[in-house]
């Protein structure tokens, strides 16, 4: 079996914008369960655990899903955290409304159900999650953090591909392998 999700790739400045941000949040609050910089992506849909056969009917979806898509930029903004600030169990950068990756994922949504992926109850909020509070009390002097960056902003990057990703579970953290990448085509839109 393979754990697996579908995201987007970031590319390295992004990254590099998010790592600035990680060590200024790492100074609030460092017992929290951070990301590695070059780790964190965008998800568009956690699969769980699949087997190796279905890999080629998933990126098959997966291109049904974007084939009328082409590149598009997104940008991250804003720090926030689910529930609340006031109780944070996950940190993140929010991103900016974007119609192409909304399509994305509502094709994404109807072409795995039909695979008997199970869809999701909840609304899409698209994010980049930057850190998991294991305790309660680890987070609440992450309060102050989230207010002080909450407008955080890292430059729009362009989308040119949707990627399969198996992901490994390590005492040092999780590893991720691309397994498919799917391309977008055409001219870029925003």
């Amino acid at each position: 079996m393979i754990r697996s999700f579908i995201a987007i790739e970031l590319p390295s400045d992004t990254r590099d914008a998010l790592g600035k941000l990680l060590e200024g949040l790492k100074r609030y609050s460092p017992d929290i369960s951070w990301v590695k910089r070059e780790n964190i992506h965008l998800t568009i849909k956690f699969l769980g655990n699949i087997h190796e056969e279905r890999i080629k009917e998933i990126k098959g979806a997966i291109e049904d899903a974007t084939k009328d898509i082409s590149l598009f930029y997104l940008r991250p903004f804003g720090l926030g955290a689910f529930p609340n600030s006031k109780n944070p169990r996950v940190i993140w950068v929010g991103i900016d409304k974007s119609k192409p990756l909304e399509k994305i994922y509502k094709e994404l949504q109807r072409g795995l159900e039909k695979l008997g992926f199970k869809r999701e109850d909840r609304a899409f909020s698209p994010h980049l999650t930057l850190g998991r509070v294991k305790r309660p009390a680890h987070g609440r002097h992450l309060s102050d953090a989230i207010k002080k960056y909450k407008n955080f902003s890292a430059p729009s990057f362009l989308v040119q591909d949707i990627v399969l990703f198996k992901s490994e579970l390590h005492p040092k953290g999780a590893k991720y392998t691309a397994l498919e990448r799917v391309s977008l085509k055409g001219n870029k839109t925003n």
